[in-house]
C-alpha cells in the first residue's frame, strides 16, 4: 500500500478520527422536500453549513474503509486515486469557512458543483480498481467494498446537488418555488410518465446505435400512480431494466438483426402495482432469461465477467443518469449492480425472476412513506430466482 494509504501524517489522521467518530445524519425525503418548499437567506445558509459539515463527516467514513483494504489493493493507482480525491476533498470542506451570508453561500455552491464535476471519475476508477484487484479480495469483500462506497457516493451528491439546486432556485425566483419541483425532489412524480420516458430513450439508444427498431412498452396496472422521489434515481433503474429487456428480446428473437420487413417483436410490459406504503414496477419480457452461471453473477463487481469494466478507459467520467450518453454498444457491466444501489438507498429493492429459454421479470419496489437514506447496504431477500 502507498505511503499515504498506509501511513497518513499523525496530526492528519487524528482531524480524520475526529470527524469518522461522528454518526452522519440520515435525512427522508420529506425532509429534504419541507425544507425546500420555503426558502429563506437563514435557512440556506444553515443548509449550506450543515452539508460543508455533513459531507466532511461522510467522506471520513469512507477513507477510513479506504485504509483498511488488503495492502495490495491500496497499491493499485485507480484506488490510490480516488482515495487521494476522497482526502482532498475532506480537506477542502473541513477547512471551508464558516458560511454566513448569501453572498458566501454562492460561492460555496460554486466550490461544491466543481467538486461534483470533479468527482466524476469515481465510478469509472473504483470499478477498474476493483476488477484489477479481484484476486486480493474476496468476491463478498470487493461487492461489498463497493456497494459501499457507490451508496456513499449517491448519500453525499443528494445533499450537494439538493442544496445546489435549492440556492439557484432562491437566486431565481426568490421564495417562490414551483409547485412541485422541490429542488432535486418532484413530489408529483407519476409512474406512467417515468416509464414512458425511459422508454423512449432506450428505445432511440436502439435505433442509433444498431438502427434497429426495439420491441414497443406496454404498460397496465396503477399506471397513473403519483409519488415523491427523486427522478434521476428511478429513471435510472427503470431505464436499465427496461434497456436490458429490449437488448435480450432483440438477441433472443432477431439475433442477425432485423431484416425487411420487420418481424414482429414480443412487446415487453411494464406493470404497475400500488399500495399505501409501496409502489412496484414489474418489467416482464420474453428475451430468454438468464442461465444459472451468468444470473448467479449479475449483482457481483468482481466476477471474472465484469472483466468489461475495463470498457470505462473509454468511459472515463460517469455520473450514472439516465440521460448520459453512453452508447448502447459500450457494455460496462454496473447497470444492475448500480440500479440496486439506487433503489436500496430509499428503502427499495430490486427482485429478478428469470426462466430460461423464456424471459425474465425485473420487480422494481420504491417505497412511499417517509422514506429514510440506507447508508449500509444491506442484501435484497430474495434477490434472485431461476424458474426450473
Amino acid at each position: 500500500m502507498s505511503s499515504q494509504l498506509s501511513s497518513p501524517n499523525f496530526y492528519e489522521n487524528r482531524i480524520l478520527e475526529k470527524y469518522a467518530a461522528y454518526e452522519t445524519k440520515r435525512v427522508t425525503l420529506r425532509q429534504l422536500a419541507v425544507f425546500g418548499k420555503t426558502l429563506t437567506d437563514e435557512k440556506l445558509v444553515r443548509s449550506a453549513n450543515y452539508v460543508k459539515h455533513e459531507l466532511s463527516v461522510r467522506l471520513a467514513h469512507r477513507i477510513r474503509d479506504f485504509q483498511s483494504l488488503p495492502y495490495i489493493v491500496g497499491t493499485n493507482p485507480h484506488i490510490e486515486l480516488i482515495y487521494n480525491m476522497y482526502w482532498n476533498a475532506f480537506e477542502r470542506f473541513r477547512t471551508y469557512p464558516e458560511i454566513q451570508t448569501i453572498e458566501d453561500n454562492h460561492r460555496f455552491c460554486e466550490m461544491l458543483q466543481f467538486m461534483l464535476d470533479a468527482h466524476l471519475v469515481v465510478i469509472p476508477q473504483l470499478a477498474l480498481g476493483i476488477v484489477e484487484s479481484a484476486g486480493h479480495m474476496s468476491r463478498t469483500e470487493a461487492d461489498r467494498f463497493m456497494n459501499e462506497m457507490l451508496r456513499s457516493r449517491i448519500g453525499r451528491r443528494v445533499l450537494a446537488e439538493q442544496h445546489i439546486a435549492l440556492s439557484s432556485a432562491f437566486e431565481e425566483h426568490g421564495a417562490t418555488i414551483e409547485p412541485h419541483q422541490i429542488g432535486i425532489i418532484n413530489s408529483n412524480c407519476n409512474a406512467k410518465e417515468t416509464v414512458e420516458r425511459c422508454s423512449a430513450l432506450a428505445a432511440r439508444i436502439f435505433r442509433d446505435g444498431y438502427g434497429i427498431e426495439p420491441p414497443k412498452v406496454v404498460m397496465d396496472g396503477h399506471v397513473d400512480a403519483t409519488f415523491t422521489y427523486i427522478p434521476d434515481h428511478i429513471e435510472y433503474v427503470i431505464y436499465e431494466l427496461i434497456k436490458n429487456s429490449m437488448q435480450f428480446t432483440i438477441a433472443k428473437h432477431a439475433p442477425g438483426g432485423l431484416p425487411e420487413p420487420t418481424p414482429a417483436l414480443p412487446d415487453i410490459r411494464v406493470t404497475v402495482g400500488q399500495s399505501y406504503h409501496d409502489i412496484v414496477f414489474r418489467i416482464s419480457d420474453e428475451g430468454g432469461g438468464f442461465d444459472k452461471d451468468v444470473y448467479e453473477n449479475l449483482w457481483s463487481y468482481s466476477h471474472a465477467s465484469k472483466r468489461k469494466f475495463l470498457n470505462f478507459d473509454m468511459m472515463p467520467k460517469l455520473a450514472a443518469k439516465m440521460d448520459e450518453p453512453v452508447p448502447v454498444t459500450l457494455h460496462l457491466g454496473l447497470g444492475l449492480p448500480m440500479s440496486r444501489v439506487y433503489a436500496n438507498y430509499w428503502g427499495g429493492s430490486i427482485n429478478l425472476q428469470t426462466m430460461y429459454g423464456y424471459g425474465t421479470d425485473a420487480y422494481f419496489r420504491i417505497g412511499v412513506g417517509n422514506q429514510m437514506e440506507h447508508l449500509k447496504f444491506e442484501e435484497d431477500s430474495n434477490v434472485m430466482s431461476i424458474g426450473k
